[in-house]
C-alpha cells in the first residue's frame, strides 16, 4: 500500500469518526429542542385549561362545583384579592380584621397575583388605596430576634354546598405565611420545621373546612424588613383531596425517577471524564456542578425545609456556582484546541468567569448584610444565561475545527446546562406537578443517554467495517508479502545468475583482452629478438598488432558505450527519423562490403512510406547495424539475408499506429535453451565459434536502445534454419 493510499484511509476513517460524533450530537439537540418545545407548548395549554373563580361584582370568588367530584381539581386563585399592609396575626385573632371589617384598615381591593409578581411594594402604583394617609410607611417589628414587615391578603370564597374541605398552598413567599380559614388557624407555609428533608415536598398545603359554603381565606405575611419584593410572588391554589393526593403521590415517583437520571448522567459523564486521561482532574468540579444542579432542584421545590429567605439565599448561589463550574469544565476540555490556544482571552477566561461569579455572590451578601437588601434571584439566572450562552458559541467555534471526543462531551454539556437555565427563566412553574427546568433536564439526560447509544452502536458498526477492512488489508497484505517473496526469490536468482554472468563477464573480458594482447606481445617480442626480419615480415607483424589493438579498443569501446547508455545521464537526442531511409543507407553500405562474396543483402520497404518513428538517428542506427553485422557474420558462404519493414494499423490513429523492422538470415541459428540470455552482456551463444569477431555486447546494446525508444525486439531461430530479429515501434506520422 503507497503512503497516499494509507493516508486517505486515515482520512476517511477520522472523517469517519467526526460523522459519528456529528450524528449523535444532531440527536441530542434535536431530541432535546423537540422535548423543550413539547414542555412549553403543554405548559401553554395546561395554563391556559387553568381554573379559576369566578369573581362578582362584590369581590366574591366564587368555586366550582367539580371541586365537590372525585375528580382531581385545581383553581388557581390570582384575582380579587384585598391586601392589608401592616396587619399581623393577632388582628385576626382578635376578630379585629376579618373579610367584614377590613374597610376599617388601610387596604387596596382587586389584588391579582401572579407567579414572579415585583411583591406588594409593587402595589403602590397599581391600585387604588383606601384610608391610606400621605405618610404611610410598613411598620417594622421584631420577632425572634429578627426586624419584619407584614400585611394581610384576604379573600372571599363563595363554595359548593357538598363541599367539605379543600387544600390550600402558596408555592412562592418572600416571607412566611400564616392561613386562617373563618377565622381559625389552619397551619403556616413557607417556614424552616426543623427538619432537613421533607418527603412530602408537594403536598405542603393548608386544610381549609368551609361553613355553610363560605370561605373566608386570610393569610398574614411576615418578611424581613430588607426585602425588595415581600409577600406573595406566586399564583394561590385551592384544590380537592383528589389533586391533593394525586401530588403526594407525584412526590415520591418523581423525586426517585430524578435520582435515577441523575446518577445514570453522573455515572456516564463521570465515565466519559475518565476516559480522556488529561481531562481527569475536572471530575470533582463535574461532580460540584451536577451536585449543585440537584441542590436547586431540591431547594426549590421544598424538598429541602428551609426558610423562604434561607432557600432564596441557597437558590441564587447554587444558581452563580452552577453555570461557573460548567464554563470552567468546558474550558478544561476545550482548552488543547488550537483556537482556545490562540488566545489569552480564550486560554484563562474560565478565571474572569470565576472572578464574576466571586464578585457576584459577594455583592449579594454585601447588599444582604450591610444594606439590609436581597438581590433578586433573576440576576443570578441571568448571569447563568449569560454565561451559558457565552459557553454555548465557544464550544460551537471550537467544535466546527475539532470533532474529538472531548469537543463534543463539551458541546453536549454546555447545550445542557444552557437549557437547564433557560427553562428556569422561561418557565418557573411546574408542569404537571413537575418543574419545567428539572423535566428538561431529565429529557436532556435521557435524549443524552439516546445520544450516547447511538453514538456507541455507530462506534461498533464503525469498529465491525474497520474489522472487515483491516482483516481485507490483512489478506492484501499477505498476498503483497508473497509476491514480494516471489520477486526476492526471483530477484536472489537474478543476482545469482548475475553473479555468475559477472565472473562470465571477467572470463570473457580476460580472455577477449588476454588474446590480443598476448599477440601484440608476442609480435613485438619477435620484432626485437628476430636479427635479419626482411620489411615484408616486419610490415605482416605491425600489421597484426595494429589488428589485434583496434580488437582490443571495440571491447574497451562497447563496454564504456554500454555503461555510459545505462545510467541516467546518457543524452539521446530524439528526432523523426524516417527508418525506410535509414535501412536504404544501411543495406546499400553494407552490400559494397559484401561484393565478391557469396551472401547477399535484400531490402524490402513499402513504397510512398517514410514510416516515420522517434528516435535518436545516431543510436537507433546502431541497432540494425549491429543486426545486420551479426546476420552477416553467423551465416555460411552462401546467405541470403533480407531487410524489411512495414506498417500495421493503418485503419487506426497515427499514434496507435506500428511500424516493424525486420532482420532475416538463413545462417546457424541460435539454440532454444539460449535464446532468452543472447541479450546478456558478453553472452554469446555455443555454436558462435570462437574466430568470429565480437565481444557479446552487441546485442546487449541493442537492447537496451530498443528500451530507451521504448521499442520491444524479439528473436525467431532454428539451428541450422537461421534467425530474425523484429523491432516494434510506435509510428509518428
Amino acid at each position: 500500500m503507497t503512503a497516499s493510499e494509507r493516508k486517505l484511509r486515515i482520512t476517511t476513517a477520522t472523517g469517519q469518526g467526526n460523522k459519528s460524533n456529528v450524528v449523535a450530537l444532531s440527536v441530542f439537540l434535536g431530541f432535546v429542542l423537540v422535548m423543550f418545545a413539547f414542555l412549553l407548548i403543554m405548559q401553554f395549554f395546561s395554563s391556559a385549561a387553568n381554573k379559576t373563580p369566578l369573581i362578582d361584582e362584590k369581590g366574591v370568588m366564587t368555586l366550582g362545583t367539580d371541586l365537590a367530584s372525585a375528580d382531581s381539581c385545581t383553581y388557581y386563585c390570582n384575582d380579587g384579592w384585598v391586601f392589608v399592609p401592616n396587619a399581623t396575626e393577632a388582628d385576626v385573632a382578635s376578630d379585629a380584621l376579618t373579610y367584614d371589617t377590613y374597610k376599617d384598615y388601610t387596604y387596596a381591593e382587586g389584588i391579582s397575583i401572579h407567579s414572579g409578581d415585583g411583591g406588594w411594594y409593587s402595589y403602590d402604583s397599581m391600585y387604588n388605596w383606601h384610608n391610606r394617609p400621605d405618610d404611610f410607611s410598613y411598620i417594622s417589628r421584631e420577632i425572634d430576634g429578627e426586624k419584619v414587615i407584614s400585611a394581610a391578603y384576604l379573600g372571599h370564597f363563595a363554595c359548593p354546598g357538598n363541599l367539605r374541605f379543600v387544600y390550600f398552598t402558596l408555592k412562592n413567599i418572600n416571607g412566611y405565611a400564616k392561613v386562617y380559614c373563618n377565622g381559625n388557624y389552619s397551619g403556616t407555609i413557607g417556614r424552616s420545621s426543623g427538619i432537613l428533608f421533607n418527603n412530602e415536598a408537594f403536598s405542603d398545603y393548608c386544610l381549609l373546612v368551609p361553613e355553610d359554603g363560605v370561605l373566608d381565606i386570610t393569610i398574614i405575611v411576615y418578611c424581613y424588613d430588607r426585602i425588595i419584593n415581600p409577600g406573595i410572588i406566586s399564583v394561590p391554589v385551592i384544590e380537592n383531596a383528589n389533586s391533593t393526593d394525586h401530588r403526594v403521590a407525584l412526590t415520591a415517583s418523581h423525586l426517585s425517577v430524578v435520582i435515577v437520571l441523575f446518577v445514570i448522567a453522573l455515572i456516564g459523564g463521570a465515565y466519559t471524564i475518565l476516559s480522556f486521561e488529561r481531562l481527569r482532574r475536572s471530575i470533582s468540579l463535574f461532580i460540584l456542578n451536577f451536585m449543585a444542579i440537584l441542590g436547586y432542584y431540591l431547594a426549590d421545590f421544598r424538598f429541602l425545609t428551609l426558610g423562604t429567605h434561607e432557600r432564596a439565599d441557597l437558590l441564587f448561589f447554587l444558581s452563580v456556582f452552577n453555570s461557573t463550574t460548567a464554563y470552567a469544565i468546558c474550558s478544561i476540555f476545550n482548552r488543547d484546541s488550537k483556537k482556545a490556544g490562540a488566545h489569552p482571552l480564550l486560554k484563562y477566561d474560565r478565571y474572569i468567569v470565576y472572578t464574576v461569579g466571586t464578585v457576584l455572590c459577594l455583592i449579594y451578601i454585601i447588599r444582604y448584610n450591610f444594606l439590609g437588601l436581597m438581590t433578586p434571584l433573576i440576576v443570578s439566572i441571568a448571569y447563568s444565561i449569560i454565561i451559558m450562552m457565552i459557553t454555548v458559541l465557544k464550544c460551537l467555534l471550537i467544535y466546527s475545527g475539532d470533532m474529538s471526543g472531548s469537543k463534543s462531551f463539551a458541546l453536549y454539556y454546555s447545550f445542557f446546562i444552557y437549557l437547564i437555565n433557560l427553562s428556569i427563566i422561561a418557565g418557573s412553574s411546574d408542569f404537571g406537578g413537575f418543574p419545567a427546568y428539572i423535566s428538561i433536564a431529565a429529557a436532556a439526560v435521557i435524549a443524552a443517554e439516546i445520544a450516547f447509544i447511538g453514538s456507541y452502536v455507530g462506534q461498533q458498526r464503525a469498529l465491525r467495517r474497520n474489522s472487515e477492512t483491516l482483516k481485507r488489508q490483512i489478506q492484501e497484505k499477505t498476498r503483497y508479502i508473497s509476491e514480494i517473496n516471489r520477486d526476492l526469490v526471483e530477484i536472489n536468482k537474478q543476482l545469482k545468475e548475475g553473479e555468475q554472468a559477472r565472473k562470465n563477464v571477467l572470463s570473457n573480458v580476460s580472455h577477449d583482452l588476454r588474446t590480443p594482447i598476448t599477440a601484440i606481445r608476442g609480435y613485438s617480442e619477435l620484432m626485437l629478438t628476430s636479427e635479419g626480419m626482411d620489411e615484408e615480415q616486419k610490415r605482416t607483424y605491425l600489421t597484426n598488432i595494429v589488428r589485434r589493438s583496434e580488437q582490443m579498443e571495440r571491447i574497451v569501446s562497447d563496454i564504456v558505450e554500454l555503461t555510459k547508455m545505462e545510467s541516467s545521464d546518457a543524452e539521446f537526442r530524439f528526432t523523426d527519423l524516417s527508418i525506410a531511409e535509414m535501412l536504404d543507407e544501411l543495406v546499400t553500405m553494407y552490400s559494397f562490403d559484401l561484393e565478391g562474396t557469396g551472401k547477399h543483402l535484400h531490402i524490402e520497404l513499402p513504397e510512398d512510406d517514410l514510416l516515420i518513428v522517434k528516435a535518436d538517428p545516431k543510436k537507433f542506427s546502431r541497432v540494425f547495424e549491429n543486426l545486420i553485422s551479426n546476420a552477416i557474420n553467423y551465416t555460411n558462404e552462401e546467405a541470403e539475408i533480407v531487410v524489411k519493414a512495414w506498417r500495421t494499423g493503418e485503419d487506426l490513429p497515427v499514434t496507435e499506429q506500428k511500424i516493424h523492422v525486420s532482420v532475416k538470415d538463413n545462417g546457424i541459428g541460435i539454440p532454444q535453451e539460449e535464446q532468452s540470455r543472447i541479450f546478456d552482456r558478453f553472452y554469446r551463444a555455443k555454436n558462435s565459434g570462437v574466430n568470429i569477431k565480437g565481444t557479446g555486447l552487441g546485442l546487449a546494446i541493442v537492447k537496451l536502445i530498443c528500451d530507451r525508444h521504448n521499442a520491444d525486439i524479439q528473436v525467431r531461430s532454428a539451428i541450422g534454419k537461421g534467425t530474425e530479429f523484429e523491432v516494434t515501434m510506435e509510428a509518428t506520422y
